[in-house]
C-alpha cells in the first residue's frame, strides 16, 4: 500500500469516527467523553491532512501546526478516558502537552534544530500514551474487556513514539519540517491505522459496556444506601458455603434499635438520611472483600470472609461503637442511634443460607433481650452469649 493511500485511509477513518462520536454526543448524557473522542479524531484527521500537504504551507506553519494538532488529538483521547473514569476533568490535560511542544519547537525553530522538536514531540506522544494506559488500567475500568483493547491501542502509540524517537536519533532527525519521508513512514502509517481502528471500535464499546456494568451493579445494591441487597448477600454467602474446603467466616446480623421512633419523631426523610449515614459509616470500617448488605428496613448483615473469631467480634464491636457515636443534623445533640448484633463464626457447619440466619438470629435476639446496643455470639450447636455494653 503506497503512502498516499495510507494517508487517505487514516484520514477517512478518523473523519468517520469523529462524525459518529459527535452524533452520539448529541443524543446521550453525559456527552463529555463522546465530545472528547469526536475532538480527538477531528484533530488527528486534520493533523494528517496537514502532514500530507505540508509542501503547500509556509515553513513555520508546516513546522508547528501538524504536530500541535496531533498532540491535541491524542490529549483529547486521554481526556475522554479520564472523563469516563470520573477523574478531574481539566483542559490542562489537553493544553499542556501542546503548549510544551510549542515552547520547545519555537526555540528549536529559532536555532534551526529540527531534531530537537521532533524528539520532543515523540517523547510527549509517549507520555500521553502512558497516561492513557494508566487511566484505562485503573479501578473504574476493571472487568471491562474493551479497556484491554484501549490499553493495547495506546501501547501501540507508545511504541510508535519510542520507535520514531529512536529512528530520529539514529538518522539524525529531520532536516526540515514535516515527517521523515523514508521507508519507515509506511510502517508508522500502518501503526496509526491500527491505533485508529482499535480506539474507534473500543471507545464505542467501552461506554456501552460501562453503562451495562453500572446497571448490573445497580441490580445488586440497595438504591437508598448503596449497600448490597439481600439477593447479592445470599449469593456471596452461598458461594462461601459451596467452597471446598470451606474457609472460616464471620456473619454479623444487626438492626438499629427502636428505629421506628426516628421516622415517627423526625419524619421519613430524616430516617432515610440516618440510614445513609449509618451505612456510609459501616462501609468505611470494612475490608474490600467484606460484603455489607441492607436486608430490609433497618436490618443489615455483614459477611466477613477468611477471618478469625476474635477479629469478627472486633469488627462487630467497632461497627456498634461507630454507629452509637453518630450525630445527626435533624436531631438534638444528645440523640443517638444504637445497634444490636448477633454473630456467627465458623465454616458453615454444613448449614444452608436460611439455617445460618436462624443461628445468627439467636445472637441478635439475645442482644435485644439483654437490653440492646450489644453483641452476642451464636454457634450452630448453641447460642453462646456475651455482651458488650456501650460506654
Amino acid at each position: 500500500m503506497d503512502i498516499s493511500t495510507l494517508f487517505s485511509a487514516n484520514v477517512l477513518l478518523l473523519s468517520i469516527f469523529a462524525i459518529s462520536f459527535l452524533a452520539i454526543a448529541l443524543q446521550v448524557k453525559p456527552s463529555g467523553p463522546w465530545l472528547s473522542w469526536a475532538a480527538a479524531n477531528a484533530f488527528l484527521a486534520t493533523s494528517l491532512f496537514c502532514f500530507a500537504f505540508d509542501g503547500y504551507m509556509s515553513v513555520l506553519a508546516a513546522y508547528l501546526v501538524p504536530n500541535t494538532l496531533l498532540l491535541l488529538g491524542f490529549s483529547f483521547h486521554w481526556r475522554a478516558a479520564r472523563q469516563l473514569a470520573q477523574q478531574p476533568d481539566k483542559l490542562l490535560v489537553v493544553t499542556v502537552p501542546a503548549a510544551v511542544y510549542l515552547a520547545i519547537a519555537a526555540g528549536a525553530y529559532a536555532f534551526s534544530d529540527f531534531a530537537l522538536a521532533y524528539t520532543a514531540s515523540n517523547v510527549i506522544f509517549t507520555l500521553i500514551a502512558i497516561g492513557a494506559i494508566t487511566t484505562y488500567a485503573s479501578k473504574p475500568f476493571q472487568g471491562l474487556i474493551s479497556a484491554i483493547g484501549l490499553v493495547l491501542a495506546f501501547f501501540f502509540l507508545g511504541a510508535e513514539g519510542v520507535l520514531r524517537t529512536v529512528n530520529g536519533l539514529v538518522s539524525g532527525g529531520p532536516s526540515g519540517p514535516g515527517m521523515i519521508d523514508d521507508t519507515v513512514l509506511s510502517v508508522h502509517l500502518l501503526i496509526a491505522l491500527v491505533f485508529i481502528s482499535l480506539t474507534g471500535a473500543f471507545s464505542l464499546a467501552i461506554s456501552f459496556e460501562q453503562v451495562a456494568k453500572g446497571h448490573q451493579d445497580a441490580a445488586r445494591r440497595d438504591p437508598l444506601t448503596g449497600a448490597f441487597n439481600r439477593r447479592e448477600f445470599q449469593y456471596r454467602l452461598e458461594e462461601i458455603l459451596r467452597a471446598s474446603p470451606a474457609d472460616t467466616f464471620g456473619l454479623v446480623h444487626f438492626d438499629l434499635d427502636h428505629f421506628k421512633q426516628v421516622n415517627d419523631r423526625f419524619g421519613h426523610v430524616a430516617g432515610d438520611d440516618a440510614l445513609v449515614k449509618v451505612c456510609t459509616t459501616v462501609k468505611n470500617h470494612l475490608r474490600q472483600d467484606d460484603c455489607f448488605a441492607r436486608l430490609g428496613g433497618e436490618e443489615f448483615a455483614v459477611l466477613l470472609p477468611r477471618i478469625s473469631r476474635e477479629n469478627a467480634y472486633k469488627v462487630a464491636e467497632r461497627i456498634r461503637e461507630r454507629i452509637s457515636e453518630l450525630r445527626f443534623d435533624f436531631a438534638p445533640k444528645e440523640f443517638r442511634i444504637t445497634a444490636s448484633s448477633g454473630i456467627y463464626h465458623g465454616n458453615g457447619d454444613g448449614l444452608g443460607y436460611k439455617e445460618l440466619f436462624q443461628v445468627v438470629d439467636q445472637g441478635l435476639y439475645k442482644s435485644k433481650n439483654a437490653g440492646r446496643n450489644r453483641i452476642s455470639i451464636a454457634t450452630a450447636g448453641e447460642a453462646l452469649g456475651f455482651a458488650a455494653k456501650s460506654a
